[in-house]
């Protein structure tokens, strides 16, 4: 059997182990509900520009003598962007939803898997909102200049100011994140205390306790005091001082 002393010492390691794998995980957890929140914000506002979208392709009264060219990108455009944004709603809320349901009642690393899963989707979900900002901006480019046919100089300044807005979305966009870009091999990793282990083998703990009583006999035979030797539950109990967790 184990020594007294070593016995603690092995359970009071495993617990260390144990309460710095859970650490760990809460830590993931911070990084899923950043995930989560993005999400929330990237659908809620593809929300609104679809509705933008489509106001623009039900409300707008094109003129008998519309040039059927300017007509054709006009609608294709704002289809495009109704359909990119309507696929980023969706999206974003069967992440929002799968990878929820997935980190709270999957079984143990799923709080990894549900991370994982939601940083290598996002950039599908970023994409599809960049295509449906753009074609709106592109709808209303040859919107205005159907509306405006009749009037030359008034086409040509709204189209040169949303042109400009296209241009500095994009740059401006392009500077942030770059500003905020950052290598992935140098980010934050929890997979080497992810890997300590959760829980005593059954095997282990059933020698761990062993120990515990072999050494409290001993001393109860000696007539030694035994209260604060002896573990407080069993390997199969859940309780705050157990050395063992199932």
């Amino acid at each position: 059997h184990l020594h007294p002393g070593c016995t603690m010492l092995a359970a009071d390691k495993l617990l260390l182990q144990s309460r710095i794998r859970q650490n760990a995980i809460q830590l993931k957890e911070k990084e899923f509900t950043l995930h989560n929140s993005n999400f929330a914000t990237v659908g809620t506002q593809a929300a609104v520009i679809a509705g933008f979208t489509m106001t623009a392709l039900v409300e707008m009264t094109m003129p008998p003598n519309a040039n059927r060219i300017l007509k054709f990108f006009y609608f294709n455009l704002c289809t495009i962007s109704l359909c990119a944004n309507i696929y980023c709603v969706s999206q974003t809320t069967c992440l929002a939803v799968a990878g929820t349901s997935l980190s709270l009642r999957g079984p143990d690393g799923s709080m990894i898997t549900a991370v994982d899963g939601m940083f290598a989707e996002r950039n599908q979900v970023f994409r599809a909102f960049g295509i449906g900002l753009f074609t709106l901006l592109g709808g209303m480019f040859f919107g205005v200049i159907i509306i405006m046919d009749d009037c030359p100089e008034a086409a040509l300044s709204t189209t040169v100011i949303i042109g400009y807005v296209m241009y500095m979305v994009y740059k401006q966009s392009q500077r942030v994140f770059e500003r905020f870009v950052y290598d992935e091999a140098d980010s934050t990793s929890f997979d080497d205390l992810l890997d300590l282990p959760m829980a005593l083998p059954r095997q282990a703990a059933q020698r761990v306790v062993g120990g515990f009583r072999d050494a409290a006999l001993l001393i109860r035979n000696r007539g030694g005091d035994t209260s604060q030797l002896l573990p407080t539950s069993t390997p199969s109990e859940h309780t705050e001082n157990s050395y063992v967790y199932d």
